[in-house]
Formats: C-alpha cells, structure tokens, sequence
C-alpha cells in the first residue's frame, strides 16, 4: 500500500494536472488494471474505490466486475463498503457476473437474522446495493430474505427492506402479491414512524398505476391523517387520498375538514400546497345525494383560494407557479372564485412576469376574471400584453382574448361595436399568421368572429361592413407583414 495513489492522491493529481488532465488519468488507469489484479484485498478495494470515482467522470469500469464482486465479498466491513458502492454504481441489467452476486447478498440478508443479529449494517450495504442492481433473478431469489427482514427488530432494516420491495416490484411484480400483506402490516401495526412513512411511499408509488387496488387502506390512511404528525409522511398520505376520491367519491366529503384543518394549522409549504390541491380535487365530488353542497364548503373554497393568493403573491418563482396551478383546480368545481375582489390585479400582474411558463398559467386562468362589468379593462390590458408578445405566447393571448369575448355566445359582451375594433386590432396584429412560430394561423379565426358577430347582431351590421372594408383595403384581403416578411390571408369572402 504505501507505493499505491490513495483516492486523495488521486484527487489532488487530477486538480493538479489542468493542462494534461487525460493524460495523468490515463496513467492511473494504467496502475489500476494493474492493481485491480492483486491477491492482496487492500491493493485491490483501494483500486476499486479509485475506479468508482473515475467511472462517476465517466470513465468505463466494466473491466473491474469480477473484482467488485470478490471486494464485496470481504470480511472487512470498510472493504465491503467500498465493492458494494461500486457495484452500485457500474452494474447494469446487462452485467455478466451480476447474478455471481446472489449467494454473497443472500449471506449479508441472512446474517442480520442469525443468533446473535451481528451483520445489520453489511445487511443495510446489501439492501441499498441491491435496490440498485435488482434484475428479475436477484429479485425472484432474494424476495423471501428481503420480506423476513422487514420483520426484524431493528426499525433500521425494516424501513430499507420495505423500501427495497418497491424496485423488487418493478422488475418482478409477481412479488407484489406475495409480499403486500407484510407492507400493510407495516403500514398498520408498526410502532416506529420511520417505517410507517417508508409503508406510505411505497404505496404511495404502487398506487399511481392504479389507485383502485388500495381502496382497502383508505381508513387506515385517513387515521393517519387526522393522527400522525410528520410533515413527509402526511405528504404522501395527503396524495394518496387524493388519488382514491375518483374511485370513491363519498370518501371526498370526509377529507375535506381534516385537509382544512390542515391548511389552518401547517406552516409546511409543501404540505399546505398539497392540502389545498387535494380539496381542490375533492370539491367536484362533494355533492350530497339531494344536489346539495355540505354547508362548510363555501368557508373552504374561500380559504383555499386566500392560500393560494398567498403563493401567487411569493416572490419565488415555484411558489407562484404553484399557486397558478391551484388556482386552475380549483376553477373546476368553482368557476367564478376569481371573480372576487383582489384576484384581477394579482392575476393580471402575471402578465408582466419574465417566466413564460408563469404568464401562460396566468393567461389560463384569466377567463375566469371576465365578468359582463369588466370586461372592457380586461380586454383592453390583455391588448396591452398582445403588443409586447412574441411567438407562440402571442398566439395563445389572442386565442384567449377571442374564447372570452365569444364565450356563452358573446354573454359578457356589451357593445358590440367595441368588440368589433377589437377585431380589427387583433386583425392588425402582426405574428398571429403562424409563420414565424409554426403554430396556428389565426387570421380565419379573427375572420370568422366577424363575420359571426355581424350575421348575428343586426344594429352592428352597418358599422362592421365599414370596419371589414377599411381592412380589405389595405391590401386586397390580405396584410403584409412587415416584420417577418410575410402575409396573413385573413379569408373574407364576399356574399352576392
């Protein structure tokens, strides 16, 4: 050992050696395949644990299979440490001496279980190693020692166990059957929280493929629920009720005081947002059976929506966009939420924000600001924002100028002559031809709202005909755009 580079040796080189970097490297490449092929175990989990750091620089370890499995193998602890780490790290599904691996593992599961229940920490090595590497083999072979672990008296194994069934799922999900009444044990009679929440994610997990298979476990997450008080784990508990009210929709009425209570106590942004989510989810289901809604969900739409202005109101950016993102749950069961007093500005001041994915979340919601009173000013900023876009951006303001103006049949509109030079401006507007963008070219839209506007509304008819005419005349049914070099057919046709 005391000719060999150590790690830190070899650190130290690479920062050293800015000008020639490859070329050191190469060179300890070299000592290492030399290394690698010792009798002695040190020269070798010292070259193992040198090759696992070069292969994290994307240096190829393939070479060094055999030897991580004989490193594994070791009676040292520290040396062990070092080969399960590597096999970690530079196993794959495709590994030829993946499966000489079984017998070594199934030694480290087992001695965590033996009289005396010396081996929990290199049974801990085995578990995070394997969870890494599992293949259908590893996982059929080892799937009994994995499921009797998660009944040993260390909550340490039991909680890695647990978490280790999940990858053994994937690649095996027959195991899934075997072994789902020990989780749900874990989940019910566990005394130690850790193992709990560990019950919690995998479940969690398994049920976004299919959330009806655990329809069973509702009361027992409920009571975790209403009971536990660890922020994570409620998390993921929070989640999973969620995704269960489609399946069960009675299950939504009982959620929505306990998430309430929730959102009143928890200082957790994360849990808070989640919470809110989640009785946005549960709220289309609340309908008692007469067509009723139960008396508390007004208090609670207006407690989830002054939560979610809060986030809008966060200069951090995810925070905001999250709040975006309820506020858009939350307008499907409650159309008109953001139609109260306070929401306009903050949603309208969106508009202005740099991130494009914080504006197009704003302008998805700015439908529900529209009310017959405002229109007009909303229109109006809206046009102000349409001037200042670029791109698909611009494309989808106009869109959505047009879908609210033209909603419930013009329902919101007032003056329809004011709609009219909207219009034209819109169909003044350059980049709404699609050319630029590859997106949608909106002059057929544009075209076609005036046309439906003046066949249905007789009193605009005159005043649409000359606004229609001044447009035609500015180039023969057509408007260049001067930007980008292009023109826009904005497809008037004339009637005889």
């Amino acid at each position: 050992m005391v000719f060999e580079k150590t790690l830190s040796d070899l650190v130290k080189g690479i920062r050293a050696s800015k000008r020639d970097t490859p070329l050191f490297i190469s060179s300890c490449i070299a000592e290492i395949k030399s290394e690698i092929n010792s009798t002695d175990l040190d020269v070798k989990s010292n070259a193992l644990l040198k090759l696992t750091f070069l292969q994290m620089m994307g240096y190829n370890m393939s070479y060094a299979s055999f030897a991580t499995i004989e490193v594994m193998s070791s009676p040292s602890f520290s040396q062990k440490r070092i080969g399960y780490l590597a096999a970690s790290q530079a196993f794959t599904q495709d590994t030829d001496v993946i499966l000489l691996a079984t017998n070594t593992l199934k030694k480290e599961l087992r001695g965590a279980v033996d009289p005396g229940m010396g081996g929990v920490y290199e049974a801990g090595l085995a578990i995070n190693c394997l969870s890494n590497i599992v293949t259908e083999e590893l996982a059929r072979e080892l799937l009994q020692d994995i499921t009797n672990l998660t009944m040993h008296p260390q909550p340490y194994l039991r909680k890695k166990a647990i978490l280790c069934l999940l990858k053994m799922f994937m690649k095996y999900p027959q195991a899934l059957r075997l072994t789902f009444p020990r989780i749900q044990e874990c989940l019910l009679k566990d005394a130690n929280a850790s193992v709990t929440s560990c019950a919690v994610n995998v479940i969690t997990e398994l049920s976004d493929k299919n959330p009806r298979n655990y329809l069973v476990l509702a009361p027992s997450f409920f009571a975790l629920l209403t009971n536990s008080s660890n922020n994570w784990m409620l998390i993921k508990v929070v989640k999973l009720l969620g995704s269960l009210v489609p399946e069960e929709p009675r299950l939504a009425r009982k959620l929505l005081e306990p998430l309430a209570e929730i959102v009143r106590n928890t200082q957790a942004k994360s849990l808070l947002y989640e919470s809110v989510y989640t009785i946005t989810l549960c709220l289309p289901y609340c309908r008692k059976a007469d067509g009723n809604m139960p008396s508390s969900v007004p208090s609670i739409v207006a407690l989830c929506a002054e939560t979610l202005k809060s986030f809008v109101e966060e200069a951090d950016q995810n925070l905001k966009y999250l709040g975006l993102m309820g506020f858009g749950s939350l307008r499907m069961s409650h159309p008109k939420v953001l139609s109260a007093p306070g929401y306009r500005p903050l949603i309208l001041e969106c508009f202005s924000d740099e991130d494009v994915t914080i504006r197009t979340r704003a302008l998805d919601l700015v439908i529900g600001l529209a009310t017959r009173k405002n229109l007009t000013d909303l229109v109006t900023q809206l046009l102000h924002h349409v001037d200042m876009a670029t791109g698909s951006y611009k494309i989808d303001l106009v869109e959505r100028i047009i879908e609210i103006c033209s909603s419930e049949k013009y329902a919101l509109v007032t003056d329809f002559c004011w709609y009219m030079d909207v219009l034209v401006i819109l169909a003044r507007t350059k980049g709404i031809d699609g050319h630029a963008t590859g997106g949608n070219n909106l002059g057929p839209l544009v075209s076609a709202q005036m046309m439906d506007v003046t066949l249905r509304v007789l009193p605009v008819r005159s005043y649409a005909v000359k606004r229609m005419i001044g447009i035609l005349l500015e180039g023969g049914g057509k408007k260049h755009d001067e930007q980008h070099g292009t023109t826009s057919t904005f497809g008037f046709k004339s009637k005889s």
